[in-house]
């Protein structure tokens, strides 16, 4: 084990021993009338997994109180969910911040709070501990007092909330994703594609948010001439980000059939993903996405059979996937098989 890993152990040890507390509720009898989750780290992917267990809480019991913890970075996400009834804000890494804001959601005397994170920060235990719930659900968190309600095993993200809700007697009809949504990024993007005449295309992420996940330049160029030679020339569009797009732009521009969109925000993608034939992807928030909208998809992974439990796509449409061990440049365009694109 590196140094780097025997240290954070040890901070986490050590934070176990002074925060955790044993929570004497062994058992949930009643409904909760109020549920917390904590997201303060949830990232577009997290949340669009997640989606459903706001929309099945109120259609169970509209009077049943959702929180949410988060950041004013990823607000975005859950401000426009017309399910989740109180929004609180932290700063991520200040542990002043989740002081105030844990003893703040302690006078709401919630009854639940659902955590499934694998890995608990200390500042986060802290949180979890001044907010003094009466019960806490976590994920492999056997060896914590604080989590009276615990689940083992290796499942997806999306079952794992699912059970989650199941074990306080709140039936789950609905697992579908609830995509966000925003109406300005829909008319932005309908004009970009009647502009450019995208009725039937492939979008391409090329990107993940790990740098292991990023193909290169010259890989870039290898899969643009691919997927042009066995897709018989359909329009591809390059999925981007602010930091990219010239890029793209630059790579694809002797390619006609290629088109990349300016994009500044996840509204866009989420919309070129929503009109797509088909996604092509590193990038596993992009992946789910796909997912919520039932997209045949052809996923990149890093072979690591847990990691894909968790996140693998659930796209009820045709869906491949290819691994990598160590970094998505080990693979080539040709693995690739033609009959799996969309013509």
């Amino acid at each position: 084990m590196k140094l780097k890993n025997k240290l954070q152990m040890l901070r986490l040890g050590l934070g176990k021993y002074f925060l955790d507390k044993k929570n004497g509720l062994n058992r949930i009898t009643n409904v909760p009338r109020s549920i917390l989750f904590l997201r303060q780290d949830g990232k577009i992917g997290d949340y669009v997994v997640s989606s459903f267990v706001f929309r099945e809480i109120k259609k169970f019991n509209p009077h049943i109180k959702i929180g949410v913890i988060c950041t004013k970075q990823n607000a975005y996400l859950f401000k426009q969910n017309p399910y989740i009834d109180q929004l609180y804000y932290v700063k991520k890494k200040s542990i002043l911040d989740y002081i105030k804001c844990g003893l703040a959601i302690q006078k709401e005397q919630y009854d639940l709070v659902i955590d499934p994170t694998i890995m608990i920060r200390n500042r986060d235990l802290l949180l979890l501990r001044l907010i003094n719930a009466k019960h806490y659900i976590g994920y492999q968190k056997a060896n914590y007092g604080l989590f009276n309600i615990n689940q083992e095993g290796q499942f997806h993200f999306s079952e794992l909330y699912k059970l989650a809700l199941e074990k306080v007697n709140i039936t789950v009809q609905d697992i579908s994703y609830d995509v966000p949504f925003d109406e300005q990024s829909a008319v932005e993007i309908s004009e970009f594609l009647q502009k450019n005449q995208l009725e039937k295309y492939i979008a391409i992420n090329f990107y993940g948010a790990a740098r292991i996940k990023k193909v290169n330049d010259d890989n870039i160029k290898k899969y643009l001439d691919y997927l042009t030679q066995v897709s018989g020339g359909k329009k591809l569009v390059l999925l981007s980000y602010p930091e990219v797009t010239e890029k793209l732009t630059q790579l694809s521009a002797d390619y006609p059939h290629i088109f990349v969109h300016p994009t500044t925000k996840i509204f866009h993608t989420i919309e070129l993903i929503r009109h797509c034939d088909q996604l092509i992807s590193t990038d596993t928030s992009t992946v789910h996405i796909a997912s919520g909208f039932n997209k045949p998809i052809i996923g990149i992974y890093k072979e690591d059979p847990i990691a894909f439990t968790h996140w693998q796509p659930r796209s009820q449409a045709e869906t491949h996937i290819l691994f990598y061990k160590e970094n998505i440049n080990e693979l080539s365009p040709e693995q690739i098989d033609p009959a799996w694109l969309v013509k």
